[in-house]
């Protein structure tokens, strides 16, 4: 582990792939949102952190971030702030920058497409059919960038980013998407999982690559 104090009530912890062995928690246990294993981590991040830079944690509310880093290690971020002496409990509260997780957080394919209109966003198919049926569906995508994963549990998941899209046009785009699929996560660390534990189908270009061989 390696600390940075930021102030008071707030610090960085580098969280490395041994340190994770050593104290039994995997990438999986934090996409599966292990509660258990979340806090009892964090109870030994905080008090190392007291000990090793003097940060006191005792009696705030406390939110925490994980970012993944290149060499398979995880960047946390742990805040607080002083509320009467009680200790929120962490639960889900840990994202990337702007992530959002399902789509019952949204009311419509507009709301969501306005909400991350510039951040990725991963789209869950039950299966490649479904995602076939969208390709042929639709016209040509244009200023988007896309690609398509099968994940590990043998769902296929479809990255979407909006690079010069008129915003009507990606909120149509959403809409679209959204008849066959389900908004998974625009968190940093789960997108960043799925690159890397997922089978690439397609690289870029997905929806106009399938077109081609479904149409």
């Amino acid at each position: 582990m390696k600390f940075r104090k930021i102030d008071d009530t707030k610090f960085q912890c580098i969280l490395y792939q041994e340190d994770m062995r050593n104290f039994n928690i995997s990438m999986e246990d934090f996409l599966r949102n292990d509660a258990t294993k979340i806090h009892e981590l964090l109870d030994i991040v905080i008090e190392k952190a007291y000990e090793q830079i003097g940060v006191d944690m005792d009696g705030t509310v406390m939110s925490l971030q994980l970012v993944p880093q290149p060499n398979q290690s995880l960047l946390l971020t742990v805040s607080g702030k002083k509320e009467d002496g009680v200790l929120q409990s962490i639960g889900s509260e840990y994202s990337g920058n702007l992530g959002i997780r399902g789509a019952d957080r949204f009311k419509t394919a507009e709301e969501m497409a306005k909400h991350a209109f510039s951040v990725p966003v991963f789209f869950r198919f039950e299966s490649l059919e479904d995602f076939e049926k969208l390709s042929v569906s639709i016209p040509k995508v244009t200023g988007v960038f896309n690609a398509l994963y099968k994940g590990e549990d043998g769902d296929y998941y479809l990255l979407i980013e909006r690079k010069n899209l008129a915003e009507n046009k990606y909120v149509t785009l959403i809409t679209n998407i959204l008849e066959y699929s389900e908004i998974f996560t625009s968190q940093e660390l789960e997108i960043a999982y799925i690159k890397e534990h997922g089978e690439v189908i397609f690289k870029t270009n997905a929806i106009n690559s399938a077109r081609k061989y479904c149409g």
